[in-house]
């Protein structure tokens, strides 16, 4: 049995893959650009939580941020530099957009129907989708849903209160006065061929 170790940054990436963080390679060891400085942060994710360092005026600075501190995973899709050009990002979420973590980009967003759930599954968080305006909603807020119930079959509701069809009988028709036509002294007529 081999011993698990912390992985560095990926390697070999995939075409089209600007960032390729797996979720089989856990705990993982990565640089992260700030979108504030020019300075790369360290960190380490595990499914416990994610350590962040990196120095703030020449002093070390470690911010540890517990898993469930995470508000999901977080697929966001945006424009890119040419048109018809798309950018999308798997993106760990967080309330602090500076604790958000980076862990897939690429231009390709439908290569995100592996990874994104594996991720889910590996930090036990749900899916999120980050829409054109910015609104943040889990996956399933995209899904179709029932209204009602559906309704309950028919055989069900004819055992239910209400005679089988093959005991129903036609109802005969009456004149006005109430009665029913009567045909005395009448010859039955039967067509031969």
């Amino acid at each position: 049995m081999r011993r698990q170790t912390a992985h560095s940054e990926a390697t070999g990436l995939e075409p089209g893959y600007k960032v390729l963080l797996e979720p089989g390679s856990i705990p993982l060891n990565f640089n992260q650009k700030n979108s504030g400085s020019s300075e790369d942060t360290q960190v380490y994710l595990d499914q416990d939580a994610a350590i962040f360092e990196r120095t703030q005026n020449d002093l070390p600075l470690t911010v540890v941020v517990p898993m469930h501190l995470f508000e999901g995973v977080m697929v966001q899709v945006l424009p890119g530099e040419a048109p018809g050009e798309v950018i999308a990002s798997l993106i760990l979420k967080n309330k602090d957009p500076e604790l958000s973590i980076t862990l897939a980009e690429t231009s390709q967003p439908e290569a995100f129907s592996r990874l994104w759930p594996e991720w889910s599954r590996a930090l036990k968080l749900p899916m999120l989708v980050c829409d054109v305006a910015g609104d943040i909603k889990p996956i399933e807020a995209y899904s179709a849903k029932q209204d009602a119930p559906p309704a309950p079959r028919r055989r069900l509701a004819m055992l239910t209160g209400r005679r089988p069809r093959f005991l129903v009988k036609r109802a005969f028709t009456t004149q006005s006065s109430g009665s029913m036509y009567v045909h005395r002294d009448e010859r039955e007529i039967i067509a031969r061929s």
